[in-house]
């Protein structure tokens, strides 16, 4: 039998009807528990090449390899980035003067002279070791100037299998590459379910960084439309690569029209960025204004950063941290030479 209410003692209670006492007594901030978001973060630096150099857009993009390492060393001294990217297109593969150099010997024209004068300490070379022949792609891995490289699901078997070896036998870590979501579980059917590259990982999402049919990878790229599919998409991808990979590493390119938001996004969402001109040429989406110069897009990431209550780490905590490796303060003289 159902308990009987005594609806006229009841006749005054209602939903707000605090004590004094109650309503005296402040919200408990410490009920909400710290987020986890670290307080490091690695900045990089990607200083030319991809996206932004296709129809030359940007008047300020460096277009020879002498301006290029003088981008280079301002961003260094702006920083310095945790990882300095270097890839050249093309029409960037000459000096100055008009001397034309193949892949392979570019990169070492461009990172050895400021391994000489700022070292190991200073700097990470990332090296985009895609083009040329396979041996202007593996000079950078064999003499070890890379200590980063990318790794890429559309790459056929074989090439795979001479690649990732020689990664592993000079030290080298490749980052696997995002361009859209659809690539994630690509990775993770061809590096991580076949043993290939066991989690944790290093990934790097470039989102729009060149909106493009890509031969030979078969791939339409695609791009952020708003900020309001920047979000969406963006933090979908964060929780599928964290699904393939719970310790993943993840680094995300402020490319396309997002740019500067994106890294913000990134930020924010405790992630990691990667800055520089050679996936955008934009500073602000909702502007037509262009980057100047690369290490002011090191400068905006270091005080983004800081105003989220996040520092920046150096290339030596990288190593450690990320890498697992000690640091390191040689120069140029470990560099190996080949035939």
């Amino acid at each position: 039998m159902a308990k009987k209410i005594d609806w006229k003692a009841l006749e005054k209670l209602h939903m707000t009807n605090w004590t004094p006492d109650q309503l005296a007594v402040d919200p408990d901030p410490f009920i909400q528990p710290k987020w986890d978001i670290p307080k490091k973060v690695c900045v990089q630096c990607a200083i030319s090449g991809g996206g932004a150099r296709l129809h030359n857009a940007n008047p300020n993009q460096p277009r020879d390899l002498d301006t290029i390492r003088e981008h280079a060393e301002a961003a260094i001294e702006a920083g310095p980035p945790t990882v300095m990217h270097f890839d050249h297109d093309l029409r960037a593969m000459h000096t100055r003067d008009g001397k034309e150099m193949e892949r392979g010997d570019s990169y070492m024209y461009v990172i050895k002279p400021l391994l000489e004068k700022y070292g190991r300490e200073k700097v990470l070379p990332h090296i985009n070791c895609m083009h040329g022949t396979f041996k202007q792609q593996m000079l950078p891995i064999v003499t070890e100037l890379a200590e980063l490289t990318y790794n890429h699901a559309a790459w056929a078997p074989a090439y795979i299998k001479e690649v990732l070896p020689l990664q592993k036998e000079h030290g080298v870590r490749g980052e696997l590459v995002i361009h859209q979501n659809s690539e994630i579980e690509a990775c993770n059917r061809v590096f991580i379910q076949t043993g290939l590259l066991p989690n944790p990982n290093l990934w790097i999402m470039l989102p729009a960084a060149a909106p493009r049919y890509a031969v030979p990878f078969n791939s339409i790229f695609e791009y952020y439309l708003n900020e309001r599919v920047m979000a969406q998409r963006f933090v979908l991808a964060i929780q599928d690569i964290k699904e393939i990979d719970p310790g993943a590493f993840i680094v995300v390119c402020c490319a396309g029209r997002a740019s500067t938001y994106l890294a913000t996004l990134a930020l924010i969402m405790g992630v990691h960025v990667r800055m520089g001109m050679e996936d955008t040429v934009w500073q602000y989406p909702h502007s037509d204004e262009m980057i100047k110069k690369n290490a002011d897009t090191v400068r905006w990431a270091f005080q983004i950063a800081r105003l989220l209550g996040r520092e920046p780490m150096t290339p030596n905590e990288y190593r450690h941290t990320v890498l697992g490796r000690k640091p390191r303060f040689d120069h140029a003289e470990t560099l190996k030479e080949i035939d």
